[in-house]
């Protein structure tokens, strides 16, 4: 076992601290800047190296004592020996960083802040004998008892979960809400137990309830089925819509990757129409629920590939707002966006690199007037960002 002490020079974008020997950078987690450590080499290249911490020789005064007894084996959290101030200050140095360096911009505002801990109102958890979360890089369970960034009554069904009989199932999801609760098991499963949670799915079979749990977003109403994405933190989702609210002033919107339409509906009453489309047609037969419950009728929703469809549909957009997957938008619907020439652009991003390289191929027609970093996701390296662009004149 190689073991070396170095001294840690900075954060990389996955919140790991980088040390050098022969110019040669290292890569170790649970590491602040100026901080000396003992590691060994857990993965060496040629052009890089990774390593674990032994001890630490020489700690930083912005180090704290994670609360998280699986802190050190669980990957969900990256950042929980940092302060939760520290932590927003990296984020927003990241994408200021990202987009200073990829697209020689400026214009990266204050980070938005939320909840540090029990933000996540869903949570998925492996099955082996135990129930809990995968080890870092690796397919082994660390059974856990309660995950600090859930919403407490997830925590409480958790506790509910290890006095059952599981043994057939391999993964459980876990969703609330506002008002309800749902679990779904995957696997072999023969359920001869209940639970006090208002929807229970095996595979795609509805057990109990309606297969749906419902939400209410400022006073917009939201089903949710199991298979369909809404955001994991209702806070930092309403920082991030309001946001996109403040940029819409009317006209036609088109609401890209809508999803079960949330964004479309939130937007909807600041605008003349809107039209969602949305891949998952789980998601949009969600969304067509969502527009009945909340008695929408300038929004319409089209599933279906987002490139594909753009290709075929004439809807005049004055705004689009795009809310793509972390791989961003493809080249196709760039090219799309540009052919429909909105007056403004609305891109929300959960990866600021994608995000910078979409950005480069937009720039040319439209000018980034600012980039809002949000936190979604506290006490990992995950960031959001809310950007708007204008159509040059």
């Amino acid at each position: 076992m190689k073991k070396l002490i170095v001294k840690i020079e900075k954060l990389d974008h996955f919140g790991r601290g980088i040390a050098r020997i022969n110019n040669i950078p290292i890569f170790i987690e649970n590491c602040l800047v100026n901080e000396e450590v003992e590691i060994f080499i857990t993965k060496e290249k040629k052009n890089f190296m990774e390593g674990k911490v032994i001890k630490y020789i020489k700690k930083s005064p912005l180090r704290v004592e994670s609360l998280c007894p699986y802190y050190d084996s669980c990957g969900g959290c990256d950042l929980l020996h940092l302060s939760y101030d520290e932590q927003l200050k990296y984020k927003e140095n990241k994408v200021k960083e990202i987009i200073k360096k990829f697209c020689g911009l400026n214009c990266v505002k204050d980070i938005v802040g939320s909840k540090q801990f029990n933000y996540r109102n869903k949570i998925t958890l492996q099955v082996n004998n135990n129930i809990g979360y995968f080890k870092k890089k690796s397919n082994d369970i660390i059974a856990i008892d309660k995950c600090l960034l859930v919403d407490n009554r997830i925590n409480k069904i958790i506790h509910d979960l290890k006095h059952l009989d599981i043994r057939n199932v391999n993964k459980i999801v876990i969703r609330v809400t506002s008002f309800e609760s749902m679990v779904v098991f995957y696997g072999n499963v023969n359920l001869n137990f209940d639970l006090n949670v208002d929807t229970i799915i095996v595979n795609n079979k509805v057990i109990k309830g309606n297969g749906y749990i419902k939400e209410d977003i400022n006073g917009f109403k939201f089903v949710i089925s199991s298979t369909s994405f809404f955001q994991v933190n209702n806070i930092g989702m309403i920082n991030i819509y309001d946001k996109v609210l403040e940029y819409v002033d009317g006209g036609n919107v088109l609401d890209l990757y809508c999803g079960t339409g949330t964004i479309g509906i939130y937007v909807s009453k600041k605008s003349n129409k809107v039209l969602g489309i949305e891949l998952n047609k789980e998601a949009i037969s969600d969304a067509l629920i969502n527009k009945k419950i909340n008695d929408i009728n300038n929004i319409d929703f089209i599933s279906g590939d987002v490139g594909s469809v753009l290709s075929q549909n004439n809807f005049k957009a004055d705004i689009i707002i795009v809310d793509p997957p972390r791989a961003g938008l493809d080249n196709k619907s760039i090219n799309n966006i540009i052919k429909i020439n909105p007056k403004k652009i609305i891109y929300v991003s959960c990866d600021p690199v994608t995000l910078a390289r979409d950005l480069n191929l937009l720039k040319d027609k439209y000018e980034v007037v600012e980039i809002t970093p949000f936190d979604m996701f506290g006490n990992t390296y995950h960031v959001e960002c809310v950007s708007l662009l204008s159509l040059k004149s």
